[in-house]
C-alpha cells in the first residue's frame, strides 16, 4: 500500500495539466499513488491526461461536470495513503514537497497535517508578486491564533499544499462542507483547528497558478465569485 494517496482535481486545463502531473509523478519521495479526477473537460485535457502511463496512475474521467467535493469523496474512497496530498491541475509541485513534509509529520505526531508557503505563478508559468502574493506566507500560530486570523481577517493556507493524515478527514468531519464552492477549503480549517494542529512549513513547495488575463481562477475577484464568498462566509 502506498504511503501518500495524491488526489489530482482537472477541468479544462489542457495548457497547465501536463505540468502538474510531472511535477508529482517526479517527486524524489516516490511511494505514493496519483488519483486524476477529470470533471467532464470539454477540451483536449483528457487526452492530456490518458497520455501518462504509470502504475501509480489511478485515473476517474466523469462525462459531466459534477463539481469537485464530489470527485474527491469517489477518490478519497478508492485512495488507501496513510497521508493525503491535494493537487490541482494548473499548479506545479517543488520536487522535494512529499519527501519533506512527509517526514515531517512522520516525526511530529502531534499535527494533522502541514503546509506549506506557496509563490505565483502566470499562465505562462512566469513568477510574479503584486499586491498580497505573499498571503500563504505566513507565521505558525496556535489553534486559537489560527481562528482568530480566519475570523478577522481572512484564508491564508494554500489547500493545494496540504499534507493531512487519512483518518483526520473522518475525525474532524473534513469531507462534508455541505455544499461551498468559494470556501470549502476555509471551511476545513476552522474545523481541524478546533479538534486539532497543523504546521506550516516554511518554504515554497507550491507553485500557484493564478491567471491574470482572463481571471479564470475559481478565486478570482469576479462579480459572482464576490457574490458567493459573502454568502458562504456568512454560513461559516
Amino acid at each position: 500500500m502506498p504511503k501518500v494517496s495524491v488526489i489530482l482535481s482537472s477541468y479544462n486545463h489542457a495548457p497547465y495539466v501536463a505540468k502538474a502531473i510531472e511535477s508529482v509523478l517526479n517527486q524524489t519521495f516516490t511511494d505514493f499513488e496519483l488519483l486524476i479526477f477529470d470533471d467532464g473537460s470539454n477540451d483536449n485535457t483528457r487526452e492530456i491526461i490518458k497520455s501518462f502511463s504509470d502504475p501509480r496512475i489511478k485515473l476517474f474521467l466523469h462525462e459531466e461536470n459534477r463539481g469537485p467535493n464530489i470527485c474527491f469523496k469517489e477518490c478519497f474512497f478508492a485512495s488507501c495513503g496513510k497521508y493525503v496530498a491535494i493537487h490541482h491541475s494548473d499548479d506545479v509541485w517543488a520536487l522535494d514537497k512529499l519527501e519533506k513534509q512527509v517526514e515531517f509529520l512522520d516525526s511530529h505526531e502531534e499535527y494533522a497535517a502541514c503546509f506549506s508557503y506557496a509563490d505565483f505563478i502566470d499562465e505562462d508559468g512566469n513568477f510574479y508578486e503584486s499586491e498580497g502574493s505573499d498571503i500563504f506566507k505566513k507565521e505558525n500560530r496556535s489553534s486559537a491564533e489560527w481562528l482568530n486570523y480566519f475570523f478577522y481577517k481572512s484564508n491564508c493556507i494554500c489547500h493545494p499544499s496540504i499534507l493531512i493524515h487519512r483518518d483526520a478527514y473522518e475525525k474532524y468531519h473534513l469531507k462534508g462542507t455541505q455544499g461551498l464552492w468559494q470556501l470549502p477549503d476555509y471551511f476545513m480549517w476552522i474545523r481541524l483547528c478546533f479538534g486539532s494542529n497543523f504546521y506550516v512549513m516554511p518554504e515554497i513547495f507550491v507553485h500557484f497558478r493564478m491567471r491574470k488575463k482572463n481571471r479564470a481562477n475559481v478565486s478570482a475577484p469576479t462579480f459572482n465569485s464576490r457574490v458567493r464568498v459573502e454568502t458562504e462566509m456568512f454560513f461559516v
